[in-house]
């Protein structure tokens, strides 16, 4: 595992200024989110070559190539938002709702179909077996695309409606993957 002093600092800076704690709640999300990815690599016997904490998030490197089937493959890119699902669900019947809506949102939000989320991941594998690897990037690419536009106005929305620059900076985040993604193909 390594820590990048880039994750170090966003951490502390966040936790800080964040007088709510929801920056913790949201920590704490996100980490049973990969470990819901690392238990599953796991239980079908892969072990994670390396796990990076950084500025840009989580970020879980695999060994190559893959001992996993395609299905399995899935079901990894599919386990982190279930684990968010499920304590969303367990969050909710304990009681604690803000916890609970926020461990939904970050599941939901990683099943956009937009790479590197897994909702990206698990629509280029489904891709790649149904039409071959060049159509399935090919289709991912415009999919990203055309699921960052919208995110993009409502993103410049919440700045000038309430300030927050979230949405906006994870989706120029994405966009800026998914350029360097298609670039890289060619």
């Amino acid at each position: 595992m390594r820590i990048n002093i880039s994750f170090a600092a966003v951490i502390t800076l966040m936790l800080i200024l964040d007088e709510s704690g929801m920056c913790a709640v949201a920590l704490f999300c996100c980490i049973i989110h990969e470990a819901g990815h690392i238990i599953c690599l796991l239980i079908f016997g892969e072990k994670p070559a390396s796990v990076e904490l950084s500025f840009y998030g989580i970020k879980l490197e695999r060994r190559e190539p893959s001992v996993l089937s395609q299905a399995e493959e899935i079901t990894v890119f599919a386990a982190g938002p279930v684990m968010n699902l499920i304590l969303s669900a367990v969050m909710f019947i304990a009681g604690i709702r803000t916890a609970a809506v926020i461990s939904l949102y970050i599941g939901m939000f990683n099943l956009i179909p937009c790479q590197p989320l897994d909702g990206g991941n698990i629509l280029s594998d489904i891709l790649n077996y149904a039409v071959g690897e060049d159509k399935a990037e090919k289709t991912c690419f415009f999919v990203s695309c055309i699921t960052l536009v919208p995110m993009v106005f409502i993103g410049i929305i919440m700045i000038f409606k309430n300030g927050n620059f979230t949405l906006a900076g994870v989706t120029a985040y994405l966009a800026w993957v998914s350029y360097i993604k298609a670039k890289e193909r060619q």
